[in-house]
């Protein structure tokens, strides 16, 4: 079965965790994030790594299809979740949202 991200078969507050490793940036969006915190318990959390936008573009996707830390974490706020924790490298992050 293959799904898009705007719309996965799970039910509704079914999962305690969301992981996202470097592709977030190819699913970024107030639809999928809907969708992610439709499918989430309370407190559930959302941990995205992917490439950032600050980084050098030798690796990982182009430069243009990536997103910053720092707008990431405030999509996610905006989506409802607190942020917990944020590391930033020359060419990657991670965040670890909570949904409240």
């Amino acid at each position: 079965m293959t799904s898009g991200v705007d719309d996965l078969p799970f039910a509704a507050d079914s999962l305690d965790a969301v992981f996202s490793t470097m592709f977030y940036h190819e699913f970024a969006g107030e639809e999928a994030l809907d969708e992610i915190t439709r499918m989430l318990a309370d407190a559930g959390r959302l941990i995205i790594a992917d490439w950032a936008a600050t980084g050098s573009g030798d690796h990982g996707p182009p430069l243009a299809e990536r997103f910053s830390g720092t707008e990431t974490a405030n999509d996610l706020r905006d989506a409802g979740f607190h942020i917990e924790h944020t590391a930033v490298r020359p060419g990657t992050f991670l965040l670890i949202g909570e949904l409240r």
